[in-house]
């Protein structure tokens, strides 16, 4: 693979907990060569992976807002 060829980032979505109690759904942007999350959103897309040095092209990927979907179950 030539790292001066601009890949498209592999877009996966993950829960996480908000405050320790609100489950949310984020967007993640990773490394196509080495599977590092990228550190990229709607206003910042790097231009360069920053651990292997992989050309990025953020053109035509949908952004989509963090989703909130529901409130975490009381530890026992």
């Amino acid at each position: 693979m030539d790292k001066e060829k601009a890949m498209k980032p592999v877009e996966r979505m993950e829960k996480y907990l908000k405050y320790g109690f609100v489950i949310m759904k984020h967007q993640y942007m990773d490394c196509p060569r080495c599977s590092a999350v990228l550190n990229a959103g709607s206003n910042y897309q790097p231009k360069y992976c920053d651990q292997c040095g992989q050309k990025l092209d953020f053109s035509e990927i949908e952004w989509k807002e963090d989703q909130e979907l529901g409130f975490a179950k009381e530890a026992i």
